[in-house]
Protein backbone atom coordinates (compact mmCIF):
# COMPACT_ATOMS: atom_id res chain seq x y z
CA UNK A 1 0.00 0.00 0.00
CA UNK A 2 1.24 3.30 -0.93
CA UNK A 3 2.16 6.45 2.15
CA UNK A 4 -0.70 8.17 0.12
CA UNK A 5 -3.26 5.77 0.32
CA UNK A 6 -2.34 4.71 3.61
CA UNK A 7 -2.23 7.96 5.21
CA UNK A 8 -6.00 8.47 3.64
CA UNK A 9 -7.11 5.50 5.45
CA UNK A 10 -5.40 6.17 8.11
CA UNK A 11 -6.76 9.89 8.82
CA UNK A 12 -10.53 8.65 7.46
CA UNK A 13 -10.28 6.22 10.99
CA UNK A 14 -9.23 9.17 12.88
CA UNK A 15 -12.03 11.12 11.76
CA UNK A 16 -14.42 8.45 12.45
CA UNK A 17 -13.22 8.14 15.81
CA UNK A 18 -13.26 11.69 16.95
CA UNK A 19 -16.42 12.87 14.91
CA UNK A 20 -18.87 12.43 17.86
CA UNK A 21 -16.28 15.00 20.14
CA UNK A 22 -16.21 18.84 20.21
CA UNK A 23 -13.09 19.34 19.73
CA UNK A 24 -9.67 17.42 18.60
CA UNK A 25 -8.44 18.20 21.87
CA UNK A 26 -10.06 15.89 23.35
CA UNK A 27 -8.45 12.82 22.83
CA UNK A 28 -8.43 9.20 24.37
CA UNK A 29 -5.36 7.05 24.69
CA UNK A 30 -6.85 5.22 21.37
CA UNK A 31 -7.47 8.37 19.37
CA UNK A 32 -3.91 9.76 20.18
CA UNK A 33 -2.40 6.60 18.99
CA UNK A 34 -4.08 6.85 15.80
CA UNK A 35 -2.98 10.48 15.55
CA UNK A 36 0.70 8.80 16.14
CA UNK A 37 0.66 7.02 13.35
CA UNK A 38 -0.80 9.51 11.60
CA UNK A 39 2.43 11.38 12.37
CA UNK A 40 4.51 8.95 11.36
CA UNK A 41 2.57 8.79 8.17
CA UNK A 42 3.77 12.41 7.49
CA UNK A 43 7.16 11.81 7.85
CA UNK A 44 7.25 9.18 5.37
CA UNK A 45 5.56 11.90 3.14
CA UNK A 46 8.06 14.43 3.48
CA UNK A 47 11.49 13.75 5.13
CA UNK A 48 12.13 10.38 7.05
CA UNK A 49 15.59 11.98 8.08
CA UNK A 50 13.16 13.79 10.75
CA UNK A 51 13.25 10.91 12.70
CA UNK A 52 16.96 11.70 13.76
CA UNK A 53 15.56 14.21 15.62
CA UNK A 54 15.69 14.86 19.30
CA UNK A 55 11.21 14.24 20.65
CA UNK A 56 10.55 15.03 16.95
CA UNK A 57 7.12 13.68 17.77
CA UNK A 58 6.52 16.09 20.50
CA UNK A 59 7.77 19.00 18.52
CA UNK A 60 5.13 17.63 15.83
CA UNK A 61 2.14 16.58 17.32
CA UNK A 62 0.75 20.26 17.55
CA UNK A 63 0.74 21.18 14.63
CA UNK A 64 -0.75 17.64 12.96
CA UNK A 65 -3.30 18.59 15.31
CA UNK A 66 -3.85 21.86 13.80
CA UNK A 67 -4.02 20.83 10.32
CA UNK A 68 -6.67 18.26 11.30
CA UNK A 69 -8.65 20.48 12.88
CA UNK A 70 -8.14 23.16 10.00
CA UNK A 71 -9.76 20.48 7.48
CA UNK A 72 -12.29 19.40 9.59
CA UNK A 73 -13.44 23.55 9.60
CA UNK A 74 -12.76 23.92 5.75
CA UNK A 75 -15.32 21.16 4.72
CA UNK A 76 -18.20 22.48 7.58
CA UNK A 77 -17.86 25.54 5.51
CA UNK A 78 -18.87 23.72 2.33
CA UNK A 79 -22.61 24.91 2.67
CA UNK A 80 -25.34 22.16 0.97
CA UNK A 81 -25.64 19.47 -1.42
CA UNK A 82 -26.89 19.56 -4.50
CA UNK A 83 -28.98 16.94 -6.44
CA UNK A 84 -27.71 16.73 -10.16
CA UNK A 85 -30.42 14.67 -11.26
CA UNK A 86 -30.83 15.46 -14.93
CA UNK A 87 -34.98 14.99 -14.35
CA UNK A 88 -34.47 17.88 -11.86
CA UNK A 89 -33.01 20.36 -14.74
CA UNK A 90 -35.73 22.38 -15.90
CA UNK A 91 -37.26 23.43 -12.27
CA UNK A 92 -33.91 23.31 -10.29
CA UNK A 93 -32.30 26.55 -10.54
CA UNK A 94 -28.43 24.89 -9.38
CA UNK A 95 -28.68 23.02 -12.02
CA UNK A 96 -29.70 24.95 -14.88
CA UNK A 97 -26.47 27.61 -13.26
CA UNK A 98 -24.14 24.87 -13.31
CA UNK A 99 -24.48 23.44 -16.69
CA UNK A 100 -25.73 25.17 -20.14
CA UNK A 101 -27.92 21.90 -21.03
CA UNK A 102 -29.28 18.83 -19.99
CA UNK A 103 -26.99 17.02 -22.22
CA UNK A 104 -24.04 19.28 -20.81
CA UNK A 105 -24.66 17.73 -17.59
CA UNK A 106 -25.19 14.40 -18.48
CA UNK A 107 -21.63 14.10 -20.64
CA UNK A 108 -19.76 15.65 -17.30
CA UNK A 109 -21.67 12.37 -15.15
CA UNK A 110 -20.60 9.64 -17.96
CA UNK A 111 -17.32 11.29 -18.69
CA UNK A 112 -15.91 10.98 -14.68
CA UNK A 113 -13.88 7.66 -14.81
CA UNK A 114 -14.15 7.24 -10.64
CA UNK A 115 -18.10 7.41 -11.01
CA UNK A 116 -17.98 5.12 -13.36
CA UNK A 117 -15.75 2.52 -11.43
CA UNK A 118 -17.98 3.85 -8.11
CA UNK A 119 -20.98 2.19 -9.87
CA UNK A 120 -19.38 -0.58 -11.31
CA UNK A 121 -17.60 -2.26 -8.58
CA UNK A 122 -19.59 -4.91 -7.32
CA UNK A 123 -20.57 -3.37 -3.76
CA UNK A 124 -21.99 -0.51 -5.13
CA UNK A 125 -23.73 -2.67 -8.29
CA UNK A 126 -27.26 -1.73 -6.72
CA UNK A 127 -26.30 1.72 -5.34
CA UNK A 128 -28.77 4.15 -7.12
CA UNK A 129 -26.85 6.96 -6.87
CA UNK A 130 -23.25 8.35 -5.31
CA UNK A 131 -22.21 11.58 -3.70
CA UNK A 132 -19.13 13.40 -5.09
CA UNK A 133 -16.90 16.79 -5.14
CA UNK A 134 -17.43 18.81 -7.87
CA UNK A 135 -15.11 21.42 -8.86
CA UNK A 136 -15.68 24.02 -11.72
CA UNK A 137 -14.26 27.23 -13.30
CA UNK A 138 -16.22 30.34 -12.70
CA UNK A 139 -16.36 33.05 -15.22
CA UNK A 140 -18.31 36.21 -14.61
CA UNK A 141 -18.74 38.38 -18.27
CA UNK A 142 -19.88 41.67 -19.66
CA UNK A 143 -22.76 40.91 -21.79
CA UNK A 144 -25.28 43.34 -23.57
CA UNK A 145 -29.54 42.01 -23.32
CA UNK A 146 -32.40 43.19 -23.83
CA UNK A 147 -34.99 44.94 -20.92
CA UNK A 148 -38.44 45.90 -20.69
CA UNK A 149 -38.68 49.93 -19.23
CA UNK A 150 -42.05 49.82 -18.73
CA UNK A 151 -43.76 49.27 -22.06
CA UNK A 152 -40.91 49.75 -23.73
CA UNK A 153 -37.71 47.35 -24.79
CA UNK A 154 -34.70 48.87 -24.28
CA UNK A 155 -32.00 47.33 -26.25
CA UNK A 156 -27.79 46.76 -25.75
CA UNK A 157 -28.49 46.92 -22.00
CA UNK A 158 -24.94 46.12 -19.98
CA UNK A 159 -25.66 43.19 -18.14
CA UNK A 160 -23.08 40.75 -15.94
CA UNK A 161 -23.32 37.16 -16.20
CA UNK A 162 -21.81 33.72 -14.39
CA UNK A 163 -20.74 30.75 -16.21
CA UNK A 164 -18.94 27.78 -14.93
CA UNK A 165 -16.81 24.97 -16.83
CA UNK A 166 -13.95 22.84 -16.96
CA UNK A 167 -16.43 20.40 -14.44
CA UNK A 168 -14.75 17.60 -12.78
CA UNK A 169 -15.81 15.16 -10.48
CA UNK A 170 -13.80 13.80 -7.52
CA UNK A 171 -13.75 11.43 -4.89
CA UNK A 172 -17.45 9.22 -4.82
CA UNK A 173 -19.05 8.29 -1.75
CA UNK A 174 -22.25 6.73 -0.57
CA UNK A 175 -23.37 9.32 1.18
CA UNK A 176 -22.63 13.21 2.10
CA UNK A 177 -20.83 12.10 4.90
CA UNK A 178 -18.86 9.62 3.76
CA UNK A 179 -17.72 12.76 0.77
CA UNK A 180 -17.40 15.23 3.08
CA UNK A 181 -14.89 12.95 5.03
CA UNK A 182 -13.10 11.42 2.31
CA UNK A 183 -12.78 15.91 1.37
CA UNK A 184 -11.10 16.10 4.76
CA UNK A 185 -8.51 13.23 3.86
CA UNK A 186 -7.96 15.15 0.77
CA UNK A 187 -6.96 18.38 2.28
CA UNK A 188 -4.81 16.88 4.68
CA UNK A 189 -2.84 14.98 2.52
CA UNK A 190 -2.73 18.18 0.00
CA UNK A 191 -1.06 19.82 3.02
CA UNK A 192 1.59 16.91 3.29
CA UNK A 193 2.13 17.08 -0.28
CA UNK A 194 2.54 21.12 0.11
CA UNK A 195 4.84 20.23 3.06
CA UNK A 196 7.12 17.68 0.59
CA UNK A 197 7.30 20.64 -2.45
CA UNK A 198 8.23 23.48 -0.22
CA UNK A 199 10.83 21.04 1.30
CA UNK A 200 12.36 19.89 -2.82
CA UNK A 201 11.75 23.31 -3.49
CA UNK A 202 14.69 24.61 -1.35
CA UNK A 203 16.53 22.23 -1.61
CA UNK A 204 16.12 22.37 -5.39
CA UNK A 205 16.72 26.28 -5.21
CA UNK A 206 20.58 25.30 -2.93
CA UNK A 207 21.80 23.41 -5.12
CA UNK A 208 20.95 25.62 -8.10
CA UNK A 209 22.78 28.79 -5.71
CA UNK A 210 26.16 26.60 -4.84
CA UNK A 211 26.67 26.18 -8.25
CA UNK A 212 26.56 30.12 -8.93
CA UNK A 213 28.56 30.10 -6.12
CA UNK A 214 31.07 28.42 -6.93
CA UNK A 215 31.38 29.31 -10.76
CA UNK A 216 31.83 32.82 -9.55
CA UNK A 217 34.19 32.13 -6.88
CA UNK A 218 36.19 30.97 -9.82
CA UNK A 219 35.51 34.12 -12.04
CA UNK A 220 37.00 36.00 -9.13
CA UNK A 221 40.07 34.73 -9.04
CA UNK A 222 40.79 34.43 -12.12
CA UNK A 223 40.02 38.14 -12.59
CA UNK A 224 42.00 38.83 -9.66
CA UNK A 225 45.19 37.57 -11.53
CA UNK A 226 45.70 39.45 -14.88
CA UNK A 227 48.47 38.28 -16.91
CA UNK A 228 49.80 40.76 -20.04
CA UNK A 229 50.82 38.07 -21.65
CA UNK A 230 47.74 36.03 -21.74
CA UNK A 231 46.38 36.05 -25.28
CA UNK A 232 43.05 36.39 -23.59
CA UNK A 233 44.29 39.87 -21.61
CA UNK A 234 42.03 41.98 -23.10
CA UNK A 235 38.75 40.13 -22.46
CA UNK A 236 40.10 39.68 -19.06
CA UNK A 237 40.52 43.59 -18.41
CA UNK A 238 36.88 43.75 -19.59
CA UNK A 239 35.73 40.72 -17.28
CA UNK A 240 37.77 43.00 -14.75
CA UNK A 241 35.74 46.12 -15.08
CA UNK A 242 32.88 43.97 -13.40
CA UNK A 243 34.14 42.81 -10.46
CA UNK A 244 31.89 44.71 -8.21
CA UNK A 245 28.99 43.77 -10.38
CA UNK A 246 30.17 40.60 -9.41
CA UNK A 247 30.71 40.78 -6.16
CA UNK A 248 27.70 42.35 -5.52
CA UNK A 249 25.79 38.92 -6.97
CA UNK A 250 28.00 36.62 -5.02
CA UNK A 251 26.99 38.57 -1.82
CA UNK A 252 23.65 38.14 -2.97
CA UNK A 253 23.76 34.57 -3.06
CA UNK A 254 25.54 34.04 -0.05
CA UNK A 255 23.30 35.88 1.54
CA UNK A 256 20.01 33.66 0.30
CA UNK A 257 22.04 30.12 1.42
CA UNK A 258 22.62 32.04 4.33
CA UNK A 259 18.28 32.29 4.83
CA UNK A 260 17.96 28.83 3.70
CA UNK A 261 20.35 27.20 5.70
CA UNK A 262 21.48 23.85 5.44
CA UNK A 263 18.63 21.23 4.95
CA UNK A 264 19.07 19.45 8.19
CA UNK A 265 16.64 17.07 9.62
CA UNK A 266 15.70 19.88 12.05
CA UNK A 267 15.55 22.23 9.35
CA UNK A 268 13.29 19.69 7.48
CA UNK A 269 10.84 19.27 10.40
CA UNK A 270 10.31 22.90 10.46
CA UNK A 271 9.38 23.08 7.32
CA UNK A 272 6.84 20.54 8.05
CA UNK A 273 6.06 22.25 11.44
CA UNK A 274 5.07 25.95 9.31
CA UNK A 275 3.22 23.87 6.77
CA UNK A 276 0.90 21.90 9.16
CA UNK A 277 0.88 25.25 11.56
CA UNK A 278 -0.62 27.41 8.89
CA UNK A 279 -2.64 25.51 6.76
CA UNK A 280 -4.60 28.79 5.67
CA UNK A 281 -1.63 29.79 3.82
CA UNK A 282 -2.15 26.59 1.13
CA UNK A 283 -6.20 26.12 1.12
CA UNK A 284 -8.45 28.68 1.79
CA UNK A 285 -12.82 28.15 1.14
CA UNK A 286 -14.61 31.27 0.40
CA UNK A 287 -18.58 31.40 0.26
CA UNK A 288 -20.48 33.75 -1.76
CA UNK A 289 -23.66 34.09 -3.39
CA UNK A 290 -25.49 35.33 -6.63
CA UNK A 291 -29.14 36.09 -7.15
CA UNK A 292 -29.04 34.34 -10.85
CA UNK A 293 -32.18 34.84 -13.29
CA UNK A 294 -32.20 31.79 -15.78
CA UNK A 295 -30.30 33.64 -18.04
CA UNK A 296 -27.33 33.46 -15.45
CA UNK A 297 -27.38 37.14 -15.34
CA UNK A 298 -26.72 38.30 -12.13
CA UNK A 299 -29.85 40.61 -10.78
CA UNK A 300 -29.97 43.04 -7.89
CA UNK A 301 -33.19 42.72 -5.33
CA UNK A 302 -34.55 45.33 -6.56
CA UNK A 303 -35.00 43.92 -9.97
CA UNK A 304 -38.32 42.46 -9.24
CA UNK A 305 -39.21 42.47 -12.87
CA UNK A 306 -36.92 39.67 -13.43
CA UNK A 307 -37.32 35.93 -12.05
CA UNK A 308 -34.20 35.54 -9.72
CA UNK A 309 -32.94 32.95 -6.85
CA UNK A 310 -30.22 33.70 -4.77
CA UNK A 311 -27.79 31.17 -4.78
CA UNK A 312 -24.79 30.44 -2.79
CA UNK A 313 -21.23 28.79 -3.79
CA UNK A 314 -18.07 27.94 -2.40
CA UNK A 315 -14.72 28.78 -3.97
CA UNK A 316 -11.54 27.13 -3.01
CA UNK A 317 -8.43 28.39 -3.51
CA UNK A 318 -5.50 26.27 -3.21
CA UNK A 319 -1.77 27.74 -3.33
CA UNK A 320 -0.03 28.25 -7.26
CA UNK A 321 -3.69 26.81 -8.64
CA UNK A 322 -6.13 28.76 -9.79
CA UNK A 323 -9.68 29.24 -7.27
CA UNK A 324 -12.20 26.55 -7.98
CA UNK A 325 -15.97 26.41 -7.14
CA UNK A 326 -16.35 23.30 -4.93
CA UNK A 327 -19.67 21.56 -4.34
CA UNK A 328 -21.11 18.58 -2.78
CA UNK A 329 -23.51 16.52 -5.19
CA UNK A 330 -25.62 13.82 -5.49
CA UNK A 331 -25.24 11.78 -9.01
CA UNK A 332 -28.17 9.44 -9.88
CA UNK A 333 -26.56 6.22 -11.56
CA UNK A 334 -28.53 6.72 -14.60
CA UNK A 335 -27.23 9.87 -15.74
CA UNK A 336 -23.57 8.22 -15.50
CA UNK A 337 -25.13 5.13 -17.27
CA UNK A 338 -27.22 7.63 -19.58
CA UNK A 339 -24.76 7.55 -23.18
CA UNK A 340 -23.89 3.74 -22.69
CA UNK A 341 -25.43 2.82 -25.76
CA UNK A 342 -24.93 5.99 -27.57
CA UNK A 343 -22.72 5.66 -30.68
CA UNK A 344 -19.15 6.27 -30.19
CA UNK A 345 -19.68 6.66 -26.48
CA UNK A 346 -18.50 3.60 -24.16
CA UNK A 347 -17.88 2.39 -20.90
Amino acid sequence: MSVSLALHDLIHRIYREMEDRKAFAELDEKSRAMLDRALERVIDGTDSRIRLVPNYKRKLFKSILVALQYADRLVQQIPHTVDLDSRHYVDDPYIRALFPTIDSLRNVCHQSSELREFFGDIEHRDTPEGMVLLCMQKHEETVFGMELKGEHVVRDICQQRITFDDHHLYSPAEDEAEARLGLKCCIFEGLVNNALANISSLRKRRLELETQQQMLNGRLRSQSRIDMSSPNFHRLVREHSNLKQQQKKLGNIEKELDEIGYLTPENCLQQVRETMSHPEEFIRVKNFSFRLDRGNIIRSKNETAHKARKLQFSEVRIKGEQPRVVTLARINRRDVEHNRFRPGIAL
